[in-house]
């Protein structure tokens, strides 16, 4: 596997950055900063209704409730959408179960609805991703934007069999393929944006700690799991941005329904 592979925890891809318990401190971070980027982006456009697909455990969709109208959570696992609903209560926010693989977003979330789409690590689970983008596209109205992240392929690993080693995994991407995929369905891609610095400090982070020149490392740190030291590090350190966006392990893209 690659020295990024840490990141990958205990292998489940469901992560709360607020979990003090999870020491995961820089995929923590990069979860978070994910989330709070989509929701700086969208908070100068005002949006009536934010659609957030493949929420999990719903800590980002209420982050995004302090700039939209409405936010709606979608998840395909019905034990967390029932657990984002007893923990998240705003009274802007909704959660839904849809599993994208079979089932149409509407006709819960109508057709050109939604101001924005937000789904970030969803499509490399689809055995059909296509059909999905077609679905967020459909629910977008004109101008809408579409702020989405997959893993690059350049950051994954493969078996022996040469497919995704992560057995969630059922897509690779690359920014080619992501473009052309957005694309398709009637978006263009305006921004592309990584999370490179929270990449390397990680990776130095490790070397040190390998070359037994530091004993002792932040996610060790009690105190940096507090939410208000995660925001801060997630801004800091894991904040999408367009510099050196090939140094990242998710490939970031802000699009726009043409």
């Amino acid at each position: 596997m690659s020295s990024y592979s840490a990141y990958s925890g205990n292998g489940l891809d469901q992560i709360d950055p607020f979990d003090a318990s999870d020491s995961n401190l820089w995929r923590k971070a990069e979860y978070l900063g994910r989330y709070l980027f989509a929701a700086d982006f969208l908070r100068s456009h005002k949006p009536d209704l934010v659609a957030d697909i493949s929420c999990g455990m719903g800590y980002g969709t209420a982050q995004l409730c302090d700039v939209a109208g409405r936010v709606i959570g979608v998840d395909g696992n019905r034990s967390l959408v029932e657990s984002a609903r007893q923990r998240f209560k705003m009274p802007n926010l909704h959660f839904l179960h849809k599993d994208l693989d079979e089932e149409e977003l509407s006709p819960e979330i109508e057709e050109g609805s939604a101001a924005a789409v937000v789904s970030f690590e969803t499509l490399e689970h689809l055995l059909d991703p296509s059909r999905a983008v077609a679905q967020f596209s459909k629910i977008l109205q004109q101008g809408g934007f579409f702020i989405c992240s997959v893993p690059n392929v350049l950051s994954e690993s493969g078996d022996s069999a040469g497919l995704p080693r992560n057995k969630s995994h059922k897509q690779w991407f690359n920014f080619a393929s992501l473009s052309r995929l957005v694309a398709q369905n009637e978006m263009q891609v305006i921004y592309r944006l990584g999370q490179s610095w929270s990449k390397a400090l990680f990776r130095r982070e490790q070397q040190l700690s390998n070359a037994k020149r530091i004993s002792l490392k932040l996610g060790d740190e009690p105190s940096m799991h507090s939410p208000e030291m995660m925001r801060w590090l997630s801004y800091v350190a894991a904040y999408p941005t367009v510099e050196d966006v090939d140094g990242s392990y998710s490939i970031i893209i802000v699009a726009q329904k043409e």
